[in-house]
């Protein structure tokens, strides 16, 4: 586990998904990754670059809104893309079958994941907030390993 460093300021979209990029080269089999953050806040953009990260089309990436849950390959490497912001707090997303998704070896990103109720699960709880000037600030997760940690010190290389 590794201390909590500074949070990434985004100005762009391309510093979003270059920062998301740098997270998907260090994620693993398993890893479950929560992403909090208001409606237009950058969720979806960071997991196009988790997505190209982990060597899949970053374009393919559209937000699960209105179907829960997107799958996306590359080779042996799964991502299990989940908005769970249809479905609120307390839902009961027993169906969704996440454990199933992390036994299996995928990685799993979940939208609106405090509405999961599975922080101690999670490899990392990630913040996405607005600035007043428009620039999404992105805090690293607190207790996550540091091998998801340091994509925060690696700011300029995926």
């Amino acid at each position: 586990m590794s201390d909590v460093g500074a949070a990434a300021r985004c100005s762009t979209e391309a510093e979003t998904l270059a920062l998301g990029e740098r997270i998907g080269t260090r994620v693993e089999p398993g890893d479950l990754i929560l992403l909090s953050g208001q409606l237009g806040a950058g969720k979806t953009v960071l997991v196009r670059g988790i997505a190209a990260g982990m060597g899949m089309d970053p374009t393919l990436v559209r937000s699960p809104t209105f179907v829960l849950h997107h799958i996306y390959r590359a080779g042996a490497k799964v991502l299990h893309h989940i908005d769970l912001y249809r479905l609120g707090p307390h839902a009961d997303i027993r169906l969704l079958d996440i454990d199933e998704m992390l036994e299996s070896g995928g990685v799993v990103v979940v939208e609106w994941g405090e509405h999961a109720g599975r922080e101690q699960d999670a490899a990392a709880s990630i913040s996405i907030d607005i600035d007043d000037d428009g620039s999404r600030v992105i805090s690293p997760p607190s207790g996550a390993p540091s091998r998801l940690t340091d994509a925060w010190d690696d700011r300029g290389r995926p």
